[in-house]
């Protein structure tokens, strides 16, 4: 490795970030680079269809005498290399795959950063001798480089460049990415150099903050429908696929399927013992699958139970939805337990989904996903009634739809959205506090486990095969520890 390989790699891990100076001139280029270096920023590049690039770019090299790498941008021929050669340049960017412009690159002892969109053009460029990859356009391309990302040698890193916001960062490193190109957001012609350093000081802030938490698959289920996890009275993590219909189990290392004889849509436990959602009616669940029905619940035509939640005093409240998701047919139910029959305690949902309730009991949110609305419910667990309810978000701006959720330990509520690759914390008034990316579109549920950890259960379902190849983890149990 050359010593400017080594000053390169130094620069990019260290700062994560690339100025592209595109439109760059020579009067403003000392004060406008200065404000970078001193923001952090340690790579600049002028691109070649900026005013007289090539004495610009031999100037600055000549002023920072290292201390900042400088390279060209827009490098489509090897004759632009020949004469980059003479001013010092460190690294040469380009728009595109050129083979013979890497291979020029590297013979002049510049690190090439070749643009790609695709498989094919990244295994090409690193064939010609390139060690750092210019993802461009990135924008939309994260599931695509996740992908990549797996399958690329050891010592090859990704850049993306075009598109990418600072609010992106995680979820681009979540893709294998390394560092970021960027434009317009840091300089433009006639921006002036302090304007320029601040911006660039925010960067550099972002990229050095603490990595966000990431979900990590850590079984492969490939549920249609994963359902319902919660942790049974042995610590075994259980949740249900109810289009198989079966029972999922997981302790830590396996992951076993038991059978079921009907669609089961939701889980609760009550003491030691597992309770569920039919399709009309409460059920205590075993171990091995066998099922014993409550009294049928007067659901509605066209109607079927789908989510749940269990009190402190053993009674059962369940969620109901119209099979067509006709708004307003859903409803939700009571019973003492699964012997006794159930009543209708609210009505006018669309999709009643996620429910949880407060710690001290008083309020049972519930989600309505059809509406994506949280509901907040004054609840009674003693009478099983409920007052009127109100609302507490509606997930404006939050990509996806509302599903399943769960209470953490501090009295945050935690929502998986089905469609928007995340879960999300919310604030006690509903405001969202943060959203974890999760590698798989449709985020089904999830659950606490007693050492903090959040486990989340995803789904296959309406997904093209496309789609299953962006998300290979799709249907999979995961974990993230908030």
């Amino acid at each position: 490795m050359s010593a400017h390989d080594a000053a390169f790699d130094r620069a990019l891990t260290g700062t994560g970030l690339i100025a592209i100076l595109r439109g760059l001139t020579g009067d403003d280029a000392i004060a406008v680079v200065e404000a970078l270096y001193a923001a952090g920023v340690r790579l600049a590049e002028v691109p070649l269809n900026s005013p007289d690039p090539f004495t610009t770019i031999a100037a600055l090299v000549a002023h920072f005498e290292g201390r900042m790498l400088i390279g060209a941008g827009t490098v489509v021929s090897t004759d632009a290399v020949e004469q980059l050669a003479a001013t010092g340049c460190v690294f040469c960017v380009s728009p595109n795959t050129d083979p013979a412009v890497i291979t020029a690159a590297v013979a002049k002892g510049m690190i090439p950063l070749p643009g790609f969109v695709t498989a094919t053009e990244a295994f090409a460029a690193i064939a010609a001798g390139a060690r750092h990859l210019k993802a461009f356009p990135a924008h939309g391309a994260r599931p695509q480089l996740s992908a990549l990302s797996a399958v690329l040698p050891a010592g090859v890193s990704l850049i993306a460049v075009g598109g990418a916001s600072v609010g992106d960062i995680g979820a681009y490193r979540e893709a294998g990415v390394r560092a970021f190109g960027v434009g317009t957001d840091l300089y433009r012609p006639g921006r002036a150099a302090d304007d320029v350093g601040q911006r660039a000081a925010a960067w550099i802030q972002a990229l050095q903050a603490p990595a966000a938490p990431v979900a990590t698959l850590v079984h492969a289920a490939q549920a249609m429908v994963g359902e319902s996890p919660l942790f049974d009275a042995g610590g075994t993590l259980c949740w249900v696929d109810p289009t198989v219909p079966c029972l999922l189990r997981w302790d830590g290392a396996a992951c076993t399927r038991v059978a079921l004889t009907e669609p089961v849509w939701a889980l609760g436990q009550v003491g030691s013992g597992l309770v569920g959602n039919g399709e009309t009616h409460f059920l205590r669940l075993v171990a091995d699958g066998s099922i014993t029905a409550g009294p049928e619940i007067d659901v509605g035509a066209g109607c079927r139970l789908n989510d749940m939640v269990v009190d402190s005093l053993g009674g059962l409240w369940g969620g109901s939805m119209h099979r067509g998701l006709l708004s307003g047919r859903g409803a939700l139910f009571h019973a003492g337990s699964v012997e006794l029959p159930a009543h209708r305690v609210a009505e006018g949902l669309g999709v009643a989904n996620g429910m949880a309730f407060s710690a001290d009991e008083s309020t049972l949110f519930v989600i309505d996903t059809l509406a994506r609305t949280l509901l907040a419910y004054a609840a009674d667990i003693h009478a099983g009634t409920l007052g009127e309810p109100r609302v507490v978000t509606d997930f404006l701006g939050v990509p996806g739809k509302p599903d399943g959720m769960t209470m953490g330990p501090d009295g945050h509520l935690w929502v998986a959205m089905w469609g928007g690759h995340a879960v999300v914390e919310l604030a006690p008034n509903g405001a969202v506090l943060r959203s974890i990316p999760v590698p798989a579109a449709h985020v089904g549920s999830l659950a606490f486990g007693d050492d903090g950890r959040l486990f989340i259960t995803t789904a296959r379902a309406r997904l093209s095969d496309a789609d299953l190849a962006r998300s290979p983890g799709a249907g999979g149990l995961f974990v993230v520890h908030p």
